[in-house]
């Protein structure tokens, strides 16, 4: 009968625990950026199911580990958004120009969010906008910028130690169209003005 001596027996409980904890991160990272259900229109992203009893297990755990508070639909409908208009990833040191007509609810808001899924790490007040900051011009269209520094002519959303980033846009208390049909919402723009300049 041979006895594995304490060396070996601590190398295999090394591999299991480097096993465990690759499983775990790789997990975190499906669950963080592959899709589940979710629709696209105009590089925005978003699922029908979120908040809803009819979302999976998988679905919930992503809502959990974003730290997302999800509401059901006819409450809130939510829409991410990770490149601008070009296509490009969102960036910190970039100027970005939200461009926007009437959304279908009673209140919206687009925030911001780093790359670790928390709001960036600033103080400058500004990590969204909202309904209440934009002036619409007779048409309905608003304007908000998104960067690092503001732009004293418009609503600005901070994106200082932001890094690489994402947009939530929340529409709350949706009309029921838009619940049913999310290509009949006239989601904002997302102009990039320029990248690693001051302003």
């Amino acid at each position: 009968m041979s006895v594995r001596s304490p060396a070996k027996a601590v190398g295999v409980l090394a591999m299991v625990a480097i096993g465990l904890v690759v499983g775990a991160a790789s997990a975190i990272i499906a669950l963080k950026h592959v899709g589940m259900g979710s629709e696209e229109y105009s590089g925005w992203s978003g699922s029908r199911v979120t908040g809803s009893a009819e979302a999976g297990p998988l679905l919930r755990a992503r809502v959990a580990l974003t730290g997302l508070l999800a509401l059901n639909r006819s409450q809130a409908i939510y829409f991410t958004r990770k490149v601008d208009d070009l296509g490009e990833p969102l960036r910190e040191d970039c100027h970005y120009r939200l461009v926007g007509g009437p959304l279908p609810g009673k209140w919206w808001s687009i925030t911001a969010y780093a790359s670790d899924d928390y709001l960036p790490q600033n103080k400058d007040d500004a990590l969204s906008v909202d309904a209440s900051e934009v002036t619409p011009d007779q048409r309905g269209i608003w304007e908000a910028e998104v960067g690092p520094s503001a732009n004293p002519a418009m609503p600005w959303l901070s994106t200082r130690q932001a890094g690489e980033f994402d947009l939530t846009l929340r529409i709350y208390n949706p009309a029921s169209q838009a619940q049913r049909d999310f290509a009949s919402i006239a989601f904002p723009k997302v102009e990039r003005i320029s990248c690693g300049e001051s302003r």
